[in-house]
C-alpha cells in the first residue's frame, strides 16, 4: 500500500458551539493508534486553507498526500480549491460546521467523525464544477438560494445565531425581496429567458443544510444536473410547502415551474449584479459560466460507508425519473397550496367528508 501523509486542515471558527474537541478527542488518538504520518494545521484567515493545501501538495512532489477539511462547507471549499490540479492530492471531510451537505450522499455525520474509518477509506475519483475561477464539488447557483446564502453568511456574525435558523430566516426575508431574477440562461446551447426564482448547476444532490435540490445527480457520471425554477405570481404562497416538503424530498422536479436538464455547461447573464453561491461561498457577479470538469478530484469515502454497495445494487443511480415531472399543472398546484384553500376551504371540507382526497 502506498504511503500517505494525512493533513487535517482545521477551521477554528467553524462549529464553535460544538462540544466535542475533534482534534484532541478524535483525530490525534486515531492517528496515534494507527501509526500514520499526520499533521494538524489550523487556518489563520480566509483563504489560508487554499494556500496551505496548494503549497503542501506542490512540495510533496509525487508523494501521496491527503487533506481533510475539518470544518463546514467553507473549509471544504478551501481544501478543494487548494487540492485541485494536484494529482497526488486526495480530499476528505471531518464535519465540524452546520452544513456539510456534500457528505450526505455517502453517509451520516457520525460516519465521517470515525477518523480510523476515514484513514482507511477508499479513494473515489469525482467530477468537479468550474465556476469562473473557482472550483466546486457540490453545486453552484444564482438566484433566490444564493441571495439567501449571502444573507445567512452575514447573519452568522450575530452572537447566538445558528446555521439552520439563520438560513430559514434569511430565506423568509428573501422570499419577499429577492425572488425575481432577470437572467438569460443557456444550457449546452439551449437558451432560456426569465424571470427565474433560481438556477442551479449540481454535481451532487443536497445543499442549503439538507435541501435535495438535484435528486438525480451523481458526482461521477460526467454530467452536471441543472435545475431551473421559474418565477410565478403565486411564489409567496408556494414558499413554505416548497422549503418544508418539496425540496427536502426532491419532489419539486415534478412540478411545472421546475425544469431539469443534464449537460456540460451553463452560462448565466444577469441584468444587474446578483449573488452566486459556489459551495457555500457567495459574491456578486453579472456573468457566470458553470462547466463540468471530468475526473477533477479524488475524494475519500469512509471505510464503513454503504455508498459503493448502493451504487452496485442500483439503489443509488442517476436516472432522471421523468414520470414524476409535470404531474400537476401550475394552475392546479398554486390552487392546491393557496393559504386560503389550505386553511379554510379544504380544511372545512375535510371535516365534512374526511375520506375524500381533496388533492385531486
Amino acid at each position: 500500500m502506498e504511503k500517505v501523509k494525512h493533513y487535517f486542515v482545521v477551521n477554528p471558527v467553524s462549529g464553535k458551539n460544538n462540544k466535542t474537541d475533534i482534534v484532541n478527542e478524535l483525530i490525534i488518538p486515531a492517528c496515534e493508534k494507527l501509526g500514520v504520518d499526520y499533521e494538524v494545521y489550523t487556518t489563520k484567515e480566509a483563504g489560508d486553507g487554499i494556500r496551505f493545501v496548494d503549497e503542501t501538495a506542490t512540495a510533496a512532489g509525487d508523494s501521496k498526500v491527503r487533506f481533510y477539511a475539518v470544518g463546514g462547507d467553507g473549509t471544504l471549499y478551501e481544501v478543494v480549491n487548494g487540492a485541485y490540479g494536484h494529482k497526488n492530492a486526495e480530499v476528505g471531510v471531518v464535519p465540524k460546521g452546520s452544513g456539510n451537505d456534500w457528505i450526505r450522499l455517502f453517509g451520516d455525520r457520525d460516519l465521517f467523525l470515525d477518523i480510523e474509518g476515514q484513514i482507511e477509506g477508499t479513494p473515489y475519483v469525482i467530477d468537479c464544477l468550474k465556476a469562473g475561477d473557482e472550483i466546486a464539488i457540490n453545486q453552484c447557483s444564482m438566484g433566490f438560494d444564493a441571495e439567501t446564502c449571502s444573507l445567512q453568511a452575514k447573519a452568522k456574525s450575530v452572537p447566538g445565531a445558528a446555521g439552520h435558523a439563520t438560513y430559514f430566516l434569511a430565506g423568509l426575508y428573501c422570499m419577499f425581496t429577492r425572488v425575481w431574477h432577470d437572467f438569460d440562461v443557456t444550457v449546452d446551447g439551449k437558451r432560456m429567458e426569465g424571470p427565474f426564482i433560481q438556477v442551479v448547476g449540481a454535481n451532487s444532490r443536497w445543499y442549503g443544510s439538507g435541501i435535495k435540490v438535484a435528486p438525480f445527480a451523481m458526482p461521477d457520471d460526467h454530467a452536471l444536473d441543472f435545475v431551473i425554477m421559474r418565477r410565478t405570481s403565486s411564489w409567496p404562497a408556494m414558499f413554505l410547502p416548497m422549503m418544508i416538503n418539496w425540496q427536502v424530498k426532491g419532489d419539486h422536479t415534478k412540478f411545472g415551474f421546475c425544469e431539469y436538464y443534464r449537460g456540460k455547461t451553463m452560462t448565466i447573464h444577469a441584468r444587474k449584479p446578483s449573488q452566486t453561491n459556489v459551495d457555500g461561498e457567495c459574491h456578486a457577479v453579472e456573468d457566470l459560466t458553470i462547466e463540468l470538469i471530468e475526473n477533477g478530484l479524488t475524494f475519500v469515502v469512509p471505510r464503513d460507508s454503504k455508498f459503493f454497495e448502493q451504487k452496485a445494487s442500483g439503489e443509488l443511480n442517476n436516472e432522471i425519473r421523468k414520470s414524476l415531472r409535470n404531474r400537476f399543472p401550475l394552475k392546479q398546484l398554486t390552487a392546491q397550496y393557496n393559504p386560503y384553500n389550505v386553511l379554510v376551504n379544504r380544511g372545512l371540507r375535510r371535516l365534512i367528508d374526511p375520506d375524500r382526497n381533496y388533492l385531486k
